[in-house]
């Protein structure tokens, strides 16, 4: 289907009771970004430190265990590193983007730093400027936030930490290694998502639960909005740098971009999508034969429209587990079979059939409209649409790969109007509202009354791609998120 796509996963690990040998850092940061992999999956990286602090890298197109293959990652023994995986939407998709990104005067040099970033600047290419022109190897915000932690003015770096964080204005989730040290940050909206988990003594840092998970780690606290982490042989010390009174995490990591296991914000990504389908039963209930999900992010979802609903679920869809290789389409008839390429469908229990289809949103409809035309192909009588995210009708400014306005199929369009094109018998969004009872629901809360259910979503997240209001700030009036106007002074040519 077409899918929304976020930007990147990152994670930072730092063993302290390295002298024994008890992990090799090189293989969990392998493992943690497995994990990650539904977050990225053009290219994958590491910077580690060596014995002696110096930063080495790596970093290919590929997914992760292309990179970083079974017999090692070609990168030196290590008690701290990060690593990255990636998806463009700021930057072109090529090698010289692939994160982490090394800084520093000299390759492998002892005052080198290695950032790995998740999220988007709005004024990326402002800052960009601002850089001598002669240090910028890639297209991304990342390198940018990396040069100017290194060119900054201030006497440590933690001071140039502090000097550059209201510089950056939009979405940004950090891990950095730097003078031996294992720094996390987190914008001050908490856009992107970030958290810190132990494995006895040795510290590791996130952007899902689901990454400790895969290492073993237990899951200690989320990395608070604002928040400066710092980890070093003494162990971890935080300091809330800055602190605005609206959180805003983006609520597509529940609906959709996080790991169905993972925990955000004190809630389990499962439990929401169920209750999104839960709450979609109730407002755009339909006699039906079988609730079938669009696999797999939509599976918990449709499970909860069932159970709300009583109509049996069943999956007719199933995804063909190959799907996300390249496959060669020399002719536009190929090309529109794209979709036989992702699903198989199962016809014995389509035929005849009066389908719920339960998906996690609705983007350009395209590829939608060409599954219904195959549902109807194997015989189905009916087809009823249910979308678990409210319509999407503004493109994303902090990292999402939301097309354009004009591309967004509900963007100036009813909902009958798009039923129509995609050739469903009815379509059913979630409201705000809904949105807003669903994650209330999904901490034990009850919320009946519409406009407490809306603003309940107001005050923890971001959801300005359904409604402009949604916006934690107006991304295209981007102010200061400090209370002092500081320009950065830049040592240029250094």
């Amino acid at each position: 289907m077409e899918r929304l796509h976020d930007a990147c996963g990152i994670v930072g690990i730092y063993a302290r009771d390295h002298e024994e040998k008890s992990i090799d850092v090189r293989r969990y940061l392998t493992l943690a970004l497995s994990a990650l992999q539904h977050r990225g999956q053009e290219s994958a990286g590491m910077a580690v430190y060596d014995s002696e602090g110096k930063i080495f890298h790596r970093a290919d197109m590929g997914k992760v265990r292309e990179v970083f293959s079974d017999t090692g990652t070609g990168l030196p023994v290590t008690h701290c590193g990060i690593g990255h995986v990636r998806y463009s939407t700021t930057g072109s998709s090529c090698v010289e983007n692939a994160g982490p990104f090394v800084v520093g005067t000299q390759p492998n040099h002892y005052e080198a730093i290695a950032v790995a970033h998740n999220g988007n600047l709005l004024n990326g290419p402002t800052l960009r400027e601002e850089l001598p022109r002669q240090l910028l190897n890639s297209t991304t915000d990342s390198e940018a936030i990396a040069l100017l932690l290194l060119h900054a003015d201030g006497p440590s770096l933690r001071e140039r930490m502090i000097a550059i964080f209201p510089l950056l204005r939009g979405a940004y989730s950090l891990v950095i290694l730097a003078q031996g040290k294992l720094y996390a940050m987190r914008d001050p909206w908490g856009i992107r998502p970030l958290c810190m988990g132990r494995i006895g003594e040795n510290w590791i840092v996130a952007s899902e639960s689901c990454a400790l998970d895969r290492v073993g780690a237990d899951f200690v606290r989320k990395v608070e909005p604002g928040e400066l982490i710092t980890i070093d042989e003494q162990g971890m010390r935080s300091e809330i740098l800055v602190r605005i009174p609206r959180q805003s995490l983006c609520v597509f990591e529940y609906i959709y971009f996080s790991d169905a296991t993972s925990q955000l914000n004190g809630r389990y990504v499962y439990t929401v999508r169920e209750a999104l389908g839960r709450e979609l039963a109730r407002e755009h209930p339909v006699t039906a034969d079988m609730v079938v999900p669009v696999p797999d992010s939509s599976i918990p979802a449709a499970l909860g429209y069932a159970a709300a609903s009583g109509i049996p679920f069943g999956e007719a869809i199933i995804k063909n587990r190959y799907s996300d290789r390249s496959f060669i389409k020399p002719d536009q008839r190929l090309r529109q079979l794209e979709v036989d390429l992702k699903f198989n469908l199962v016809k014995p229990k389509i035929a005849g059939a009066r389908l719920v289809i339960v998906d996690d949103s609705i983007v350009r409809g395209n590829t939608m409209k060409r599954l219904v035309a195959a549902l109807r192909n194997y015989g189905a009588k009916e087809i009823h649409l249910r979308s678990s995210a409210p319509p999407l009708r503004h493109p994303c400014y902090f990292g999402i790969d939301i097309p354009q306005e004009a591309e967004l199929i509900a963007a100036g369009r009813s909902v009958q109007e798009i039923a129509d094109y995609i050739g469903v018998d009815s379509l059913g969004y979630l409201s705000i509202a809904g949105l807003g009872r669903a994650m209330a629901s999904s901490r034990g809360s009850t919320i009946g009354d519409d406009e407490a259910a809306r603003n309940s979503l107001h005050n923890e997240f971001c959801y300005g791609c359904m409604e402009k209001q949604g916006w934690p700030f107006n991304p295209l009036e981007v102010q200061w998120i400090a209370p002092n106007k500081r320009e950065m002074a830049i040592r240029r040519g250094q």
